[in-house]
């Protein structure tokens, strides 16, 4: 199912605020048009997705360093917070990804 929705944006090209369309194909953002001046912005989401995958990556990478800052700064509040954080990070991760891929993800 596609739907649109007439709104006011700022438009870059325009610089200014516009009127634009924007279409949802299943429920989901596909695009962004100006009215004025006719740019379209399309959603990728394969792009995205590979986005979302390498910073997923980098935060992978930096995750010693940055729980070794966290743990300098208040080793008690760091020790405090590995049980709930050990057992809740499989549902965050997993949360993330299913979210990509259903297209609900950061965008």
């Amino acid at each position: 199912m596609t739907s649109h929705l007439r709104t006011t944006l700022f438009c870059l090209h325009c610089d200014r605020a516009t009127e634009h369309v924007i279409t949802y194909v299943a429920d989901k953002l596909s695009t962004v048009a100006c009215e004025e001046c006719g740019t379209t912005l399309s959603v990728d989401r394969q792009k995205l997705a590979g986005r979302m995958a390498a910073d997923a990556v980098e935060r992978i990478l930096t995750k010693p360093k940055r729980m070794t800052e966290e743990m300098r700064a208040d080793l008690a509040r760091f020790i405090s917070s590995m049980p709930i954080r050990i057992v809740t990070k499989p549902y965050r991760l997993a949360k993330e990804v299913m979210d990509v891929v259903s297209g609900e993800g950061k965008q």
